[in-house]
């Protein structure tokens, strides 16, 4: 049977038990499932950091080991995986030190686990942002915490080259979503729209993706989450091949060059859940300071609370100060820094 038929035929089957991905209405923002409210006052991260540390640590570890379980062919469960998940759920609704960690820029090398667990953080922001129902956004995580685990075919010595690819290794490359369909559907019929979506998180709103250049409403809805937050993941990661990039230049690509890609809602998603400047990364001042912000303003999404770090001649300033941008008209925002706070 050829695959094509084979995700036609579990589509028809499943369309019933899968999770049904749905936002609120056009024109409506849903404040509470997407974390909005004019009233609110501005984010921070949650007290219990070392809680928030566990579920991060323990959801790389858990993917780690389902991984090593994929590339030996061995049979694996995701029961636990999906009760880390939804602890990572909550905290994430609750703050933004989850969001820290995925964005955190100074590991360097491959680390495929990391990436999976960066990603399903940054799927269930925009999924929120977007105004996913609360209850299916540990739906959204899970898929995004396996959207990778096809990619356990290709070889680290093609992971870790520091230059272009040569035309086989790319086609190798381009078979994991394959690869990652076959090893998710193992987990039987309950998990079949998993499998779909790691099949087509590669697929893009304009057809210009693959496996299968699907279009529009040919994509499983998680997959273009999970599809708009790996894009956004490993441009804002280090790669060998080249530099991170700051979260600032990374949304307006996203929202210019790249917009054809991605349905307009789940880019809207991306800034009302990530904002403009996420917290933990850093920006340039119209001063020429440097700072990281360290909270969000939802009322003023371009002014958040920053955290001034690098002086406007390039000096550390020790100590730091803080600054709220939306009560100080004169400075504002220009862009990103790089995570040391240089450009």
């Amino acid at each position: 049977m050829r695959l094509s038929d084979l995700v036609r035929k579990s589509a028809a089957k499943n369309q019933d038990a899968e999770p049904q991905f749905s936002f609120a209405a056009a024109g409506s923002r849903q404040s509470e499932a997407a974390g909005h409210s004019e009233d609110r006052p501005p984010r921070t991260e949650p007290s219990d950091r070392s809680e928030v540390s566990h579920y991060y640590q323990s959801a790389r570890q858990e993917v780690e080991r389902i991984l090593d379980l994929a590339s030996q062919g061995t049979a694996f469960s995701v029961g636990r995986l999906q009760q880390i998940v939804t602890g990572m759920v909550k905290g994430l609704i609750t703050g933004d030190e989850l969001l820290v960690h995925a964005l955190n820029g100074n590991e360097k090398g491959v680390d495929l686990a990391r990436h999976m667990v960066n990603t399903s953080i940054l799927a269930v922001k925009i999924a929120q942002g977007a105004g996913c129902r609360v209850e299916e956004l540990p739906w959204v995580g899970l898929a995004a915490c396996l959207h990778d685990v096809g990619m356990v075919i290709v070889p680290r010595r093609i992971l870790e080259k520091p230059d272009g690819l040569a035309a086989e290794e790319t086609a190798l490359v381009r078979r994991h979503p394959e690869k990652g369909f076959r090893i998710l559907q193992s987990l039987g019929s309950e998990f079949e729209w998993l499998a779909n979506v790691a099949l087509q998180e590669h697929e893009r709103e304009d057809g210009s993706g693959y496996p299968r250049e699907l279009k529009g409403e040919n994509i499983h809805e998680y997959a273009k989450v999970v599809g708009l937050a790996d894009t956004y993941e490993a441009l804002t990661h280090f790669r060998p091949y080249r530099p991170a990039k700051p979260a600032f230049d990374v949304s307006r690509d996203l929202l210019t060059a790249d917009r054809t890609k991605f349905p307009n809602h789940l880019l809207r998603g991306l800034i009302h859940g990530l904002s403009t400047f996420p917290v933990g990364t850093y920006v340039r001042l119209n001063n020429s300071e440097a700072a990281r912000v360290v909270a969000t303003n939802p009322s003023f999404p371009l002014r958040p609370v920053v955290e001034v770090v690098v002086g406007s001649k390039g000096e550390r300033l020790d100590p730091s100060r803080r600054l709220d941008l939306s009560t100080n008209t004169l400075l504002y925002i220009t862009g990103g820094s790089s995570a040391t706070g240089g450009d």
